[in-house]
């Protein structure tokens, strides 16, 4: 939904209309006198649901697991930041909700709280259309776009006290809806300001997810090479020139000799780089004495056993053609301070493939997200056409994109 004004006194007239022709059965569901997007959820919520009896509630300790468990965690305190407060001032709630229409986290002031709770809108309570029928968080979730809820509207009775407007959030990377943020209490909380509010906090959070940090493999056969710290191996940090090595002796499983493995890593090698390559050989084999079962041959230098790298992954996933997962996988910071010849190429082929099954096959979302990742105006030239119109985000990149063209 779009930010144009709704005139809602009629639209309660309506909603309190349909309400008594569907108590009667004087009308049919596609026939109720509603906004379109509204009578949609209706007819979503009331075949899933034969009665509204109002949400479950998740347990504390399953509450607790739940938000531990969710990549949600990550992106609350934005929220926690740039809408609670504002908010809290309106007598207005902030909730976010899972992909499953759990509330993981409400905010608001306690007397706002307090009194939500009473018809169940609170932390751990499900608000997907299964379960209250339509709401704002329930319709965001199910159709994947911003909407708005006016008090009468809402199917369960008891939310009839509240409006709300949401918006979705997706996973940037792969445009896939992980939640929803949402703004419940009186008719602020569907004022005119309210979704351009929530769009901006959504698209903040959007970009702290592509943030390294999520999603961390503990797996000694794991190296990994987005970690905004540097790489490791499995749990365990380890150099820039370590990291260079094992990954270049991961891509080539036959092995490369000492001559080989200069070349790869010094761009103007000297008589003194061989020498180099052995000792940090025998540091290497140190740290991976730690690692029982894991080790290096010589003549050639090969790994005994099979190590998976973030760029092998990311290489395997771009011939396949999964672009999902490609851009789960990259991050511009893989091995960024690298000038080791072999990763140099390693890096430039991996973004290059990117960039084109992006290009060719990618959202609208996929397509900025990777845009501005890389800083290119052609991606997000791209982005552009595949927007709306009516975005509000449009603005914003025509911005971005002569700042990167000046």
């Amino acid at each position: 939904m779009g930010t144009s004004a709704i005139d809602w006194s009629n639209a309660t007239r309506r909603a309190q209309k349909a309400r008594e022709l569907l108590s009667t059965q004087e009308a049919a569901l596609g026939e109720l006198p509603l906004r379109t997007d509204v009578r949609e959820s209706w007819k979503r919520s009331l075949a899933q649901t034969g009665s509204l009896q109002g949400p479950p509630v998740l347990s504390d300790d399953r509450l607790r697991l739940a938000r531990e468990r969710s990549e949600l965690q990550r992106i609350w305190p934005v929220f926690e930041k740039l809408l609670v407060p504002a908010a809290t001032d309106a007598n207005l709630l902030v909730a976010l909700a899972d992909a499953g229409g759990t509330l993981l986290w409400v905010a608001g002031s306690n007397s706002s709280m307090s009194q939500a709770e009473h018809v169940g809108f609170m932390a751990g309570a499900d608000w997907a259309e299964k379960s209250v029928g339509t709401s704002a968080p329930g319709m965001a979730l199910a159709t994947g776009e911003g909407s708005q809820v006016s008090g009468a509207e809402h199917l369960y009775e008891q939310a009839q006290q509240y409006s709300c407007s949401a918006v979705p959030i997706r996973n940037p990377r792969t445009g896939q809806v992980i939640g929803a943020i949402d703004l419940t209490g009186g008719p602020d909380a569907i004022a005119m300001h309210s979704m351009p509010l929530l769009q901006a906090s959504v698209m903040a959070a959007e970009t702290q997810l592509l943030l390294p940090g999520a999603g961390v493999v503990a797996d000694p056969d794991y190296l990994d090479l987005g970690q905004p710290d540097g790489a490791h191996l499995g749990s365990h940090p380890i150099s820039l020139r370590h990291a260079e090595i094992l990954t270049l002796l991961a891509q080539h499983r036959d092995g490369l000799s000492s001559a080989q493995l200069v070349d790869e890593l010094f761009e103007r090698p000297d008589s003194a780089a061989e020498g180099t390559v052995r000792a940090e050989m025998v540091r290497l084999r140190k740290v991976l004495a730690g690692f029982p079962g894991r080790s290096l041959n010589s003549r050639p230098y090969r790994l005994q056993w099979e190590l998976q790298t973030t760029l092998g992954r990311l290489r395997r996933a771009l011939e396949s053609g999964d672009i999902e997962s490609a851009l789960q996988l990259y991050s511009p910071g893989m091995l960024e301070r690298s000038q080791a010849p072999g990763i140099l190429v390693l890096r430039y082929r991996a973004e290059a493939a990117l960039r084109e099954l992006v290009m060719d096959r990618g959202t609208a979302q996929q397509l900025l997200n990777l845009g501005r990742q890389l800083t290119d105006s052609n991606l997000l030239r791209s982005a552009l056409r595949e927007l709306p119109a009516t975005s509000p985000a449009r603005s914003l990149i025509v911005a971005e994109i002569q700042e990167l063209e000046v």
